[in-house]
């Protein structure tokens, strides 16, 4: 086995299914697998540049790079059937909404979808991908202290509009 063969070997053993889960809560389980193929072709075409330490934050990078592609390519395909008479295409719930069940957990989601995209993002990055500060800010593109202020600001305003939510706020608490 090749050098190249070894570093993707690792990088997909230790991460695809990770990558997969980030996807589907993103695209959907439908087109997760699309999404995480496309990753890891990615990755395989640009193995010189993936270095141990930061593999993680550089492959998450690069799946958020690729959602953001499905995203568009989705959002143009749906112009293109409402212009030529169809109807919309139907958003259906995606994975979150099907695994998250309970009702404060729904709340909770509902909330964060109110939030910029922006917030969103970097939420999800840290909570749901368990992402560290320099592995959002290399997903992100930006400094490691660019991210942390981000996160932390993105945090204040979800904790903000979570505190208005009857039943999570400061009211449902008994501390």
């Amino acid at each position: 086995m090749s050098r190249a063969e070894d570093i993707f070997k690792r990088l997909y053993d230790e991460h695809y299914d990770e990558v997969h889960a980030f996807c589907a809560r993103r695209v959907g389980v439908d087109d997760a697998d699309d999404a995480a193929a496309e990753v890891f072709a990615v990755a395989w075409r640009r193995i010189d540049e993936v270095q141990s330490e930061t593999a993680r934050g550089w492959v998450f990078g690069v799946a958020r790079k690729v959602v953001m592609n499905q995203w568009r390519a989705k959002s143009r395909r749906s112009r293109l059937v409402e212009r030529v008479g169809g109807t919309a295409v139907r958003r259906s719930d995606g994975a979150d909404i099907v695994v998250v069940r309970r009702s404060q957990d729904e709340a909770v989601l509902a909330v964060i979808e109110q939030l910029r995209p922006a917030d969103r993002e970097i939420i999800k990055l840290a909570a749901w991908e368990e992402l560290s500060g320099p592995e959002i800010a290399q997903v992100l593109g930006i400094s490691t202290q660019a991210a942390q202020q981000r996160l932390h600001r993105a945090k204040r305003r979800l904790a903000k509009r979570l505190s208005d939510v009857p039943g999570l706020g400061k009211e449902g608490h008994d501390d």
